[in-house]
């Protein structure tokens, strides 16, 4: 939420001071749909192994030296005030959301309605409309608006010339399918409901979608006739929030707006956004392979084996060292997923309050089988049998080698059991 505020403030302030009085409409646009997609999705990101965060690979280690992980196993997913501000955040996009379908529905009900008590015109009718679009006209005041590829005009006091430019409005609100980017925005804003300046980039999108249709206006009947037009629709009464609104957006702001005109580098300030993103990536985001433990060399003292000694295959010696170490079917990071998935926090630890790290040894044989498990130190609790129980229970691993020759080896396997 944290991470999601900041880049979505960022965005939001640096839009205002570079691009929110250039005419570059549908650069900013742009702009303001990525930022808010971005400040959505961007703390899910992993950057590659080596950026934004230091690498976190296994200890470096000396010839011979036997390394091992230790295993955070928690006896609760979350502390109890993390579950209850996730409940408050849940809620917030339940409400949020039903809202939204709510306004939704309410909108292609009034829609299906107009369609059925009023004729619908196509483009091939003569009016000057995209193919496709559906346009009804209303003999009343209903300030004009567009839905989807529907546009609604009430036409009440209306000449031919008003009704046209009116037109060229919405329709630019249809070609470019606004309806589609309010939608994208509010399900955004419906998952960061606590998030301000993402309803504040929504309230941006809605207005440049305005100037844009602004623009379309004044091509279609010029800026005079179209400000007259403004002026008198100004008091109409409008739709929900869905809609692409005929009046929806402050008339000076609009009017300021259709007095400007594109400065020469406008375009250039967009490129102010790079650092901040790159900023917010670096910080915020989680590198690709985060591990979420402790590591621990575990180190065994090494005897001095001469190596030019041919090595006898039938030997049971269990060593200590060997030259390639045994491994669990798909590397360390298996080995931490299957005791997670499988360890469970005894009842009777969670309920004494019992932490602490377990040290299981074994030997995984020539075949790669494990044998001899026991407990070096324990805890108490029933976690030492929980964590002997889990690594007789271990498949197969690929067994050590010395001398390029399967031989039985030793390992100190530290577990923590740790409540949150």
């Amino acid at each position: 939420m944290l991470f999601s505020t900041l880049a979505a403030g960022l965005l939001y302030g640096l839009y205002c001071l570079t691009l929110r009085r250039d005419r570059w409409l549908q650069l900013n646009l742009w702009y303001l749909l990525v930022a808010i997609g971005f400040s959505m999705v961007f703390p899910f990101i992993k950057l590659p192994d080596g950026l934004g965060q230091a690498s976190q690979s296994v200890a470096s280690v000396e010839e011979f030296l036997v390394t091992m992980n230790e295993v955070e196993i928690s006896a609760i997913t979350a502390p109890r005030t993390l579950g209850v501000m996730v409940d408050l955040y849940l809620v917030g996009v339940a409400l949020c959301a039903v809202y939204l379908l709510f306004q939704l529905a309410a909108q292609v009900v009034i829609v299906i309605r107009l369609r059925r008590r009023h004729k619908v015109y196509r483009a091939s009718d003569g009016f000057d409309i995209p193919r496709g679009a559906a346009l009804v006209l209303l003999d009343d005041d209903t300030a004009p608006y567009s839905f989807f590829n529907h546009i609604v005009v009430g036409t009440r006091g209306l000449n031919d010339d008003e009704v046209r430019c009116i037109l060229a409005h919405e329709s630019l609100h249809v070609r470019q399918g606004h309806t589609v980017d309010l939608l994208f925005a509010r399900l955004l804003c419906c998952l960061m409901w606590f998030n301000p300046f993402a309803w504040l980039i929504m309230r941006e999108i809605r207005a440049v979608h305005e100037f844009l249709a602004d623009a379309a206006s004044i091509g279609a009947c010029g800026r005079e006739g179209y400000l007259h037009l403004l002026y008198r629709q100004a008091t109409g009464t409008g739709y929900g929030h869905i809609t692409n609104n005929f009046k929806s957006i402050n008339l000076k702001k609009r009017i300021v707006m259709m007095n400007k005109s594109k400065t020469r580098f406008g375009a250039w300030k967009v490129l102010a956004a790079l650092p901040v993103v790159a900023l917010l990536t670096m910080v915020g985001c989680k590198p690709a392979t985060e591990k979420a433990v402790d590591q621990e060399e575990i180190p065994f003292e090494y005897s001095g084996e001469d190596k030019s000694a041919p090595m006898d295959a039938d030997t049971d010696q269990v060593f200590q060292v060997v030259e390639v170490d045994p491994e669990f079917p798909g590397g360390i990071e298996a080995l931490i997923k299957y005791l997670s998935e499988n360890i469970k926090y005894p009842e009777q630890a969670k309920k004494d309050k019992i932490q602490g790290k377990v040290y299981i040894s074994f030997v995984v044989e020539k075949d790669g089988s494990v044998a001899d498990a026991k407990v070096l130190r324990g805890i108490g609790g029933g976690c030492d049998e929980e964590a002997l129980r889990v690594v007789n229970a271990m498949p197969k691993w690929t067994p050590g080698k010395q001398r390029n020759t399967p031989v039985r080896v030793q390992f100190n396997l530290p577990v923590v059991f740790k409540l949150q």
